[in-house]
């Protein structure tokens, strides 16, 4: 961990479902992205193991405190690194990591340049100095069904939503969906590689499930509100950014209408990328 680094802070949802994150908005602490455990009775199933080994480290620290099973799998919601790269970690330690097909290719295409250049920059080399990209060895085009012991989850790519690659996670006996980034909760969302109608269908996706308990991708777990809130964010946005644009109102300004809009949300250095996919 590194000195900029902040505790790991953790919620269990269900006894043996349990999210950690560093919080934050900042590279340093995953952008604030939630990694979450399935604890199976001999094995366990890790959900975007955060940015780096740097933080899958004090995740391995914490999860010893619950149970003495051994990863076995690390699953993946989608290829940003922000929830991909802590894989390396636990896959030197024999876990499987498993991911959308296209989420593989993306993996695969992007992450060893945006390595290199994190450990050339001050700020983050330290953060990155024993990074490496594993690439998923299972991987899915539609669907799958991992057995983490007893506990059954469900995995479901809903098609191009926020990534090509999406892939969100259903336990049903515990009515628990994991979402990664097609749910965000106090964050402003990335559009950076999104489809904007596919984000909407992922929601109505989730909807679908008999959940009710969702575990956003940055951001507290919450109910089926959460959702809402998320469908209402996408409509306020594109509806601001729209309006703002018709008045002649040049990037910077809508973006700081965006803010005003949104005081409280973190991440705010998404927003002028947002700004140019939604006046597309």
């Amino acid at each position: 961990m590194t000195a900029a680094t902040p505790p790991l802070s953790e919620t269990r949802v269900r006894p043996h479902v349990i999210v950690w994150t560093l919080g934050g908005e900042s590279m340093q602490t995953s952008y604030g992205a939630n990694c979450v455990a399935v604890i199976g009775q001999d094995a366990v199933l890790l959900v975007d193991p955060l940015i780096a080994p740097a933080h899958a480290r004090p995740v391995a620290a914490a999860l010893r405190r619950h149970t003495e099973a051994p990863v076995r799998l690390v699953a993946l919601t989608h290829h940003h690194t922000d929830h991909t790269l802590g894989a390396a970690f636990f896959a030197a330690q024999g876990a499987q990591v498993v991911a959308h097909r296209a989420c593989r290719e993306r993996m695969a295409e992007e992450h060893p340049g945006l390595i290199a250049a994190r450990r050339e920059a001050p700020a983050t080399r330290d953060l990155f100095a024993d990074a490496s990209s594993v690439l998923p060895t299972v991987t899915f085009d539609e669907a799958l069904v991992l057995h983490v012991g007893e506990v059954e989850v469900e995995v479901w790519h809903p098609g191009w939503g926020h990534t090509r690659g999406d892939a969100f996670f259903f336990l049903p006996a515990d009515r628990v969906a994991i979402c990664g980034d097609l749910v965000w909760s106090g964050y402003h969302c990335n559009y950076e590689d999104a489809d904007l109608s596919g984000v909407r269908e992922g929601l109505r996706a989730l909807r679908a499930l008999d959940a009710d308990t969702f575990i956003p991708g940055h951001g507290p777990a919450g109910g089926p509100e959460i959702l809402d809130e998320q469908a209402g964010y996408h409509e306020v946005m594109a509806g601001l950014v729209r309006d703002a644009a018709a008045k002649g109102l040049d990037d910077a300004a809508i973006a700081g209408e965006v803010r005003a809009r949104f005081p409280n949300h973190l991440l705010g250095l998404v927003i002028p990328t947002a700004v140019v996919r939604l006046k597309l």
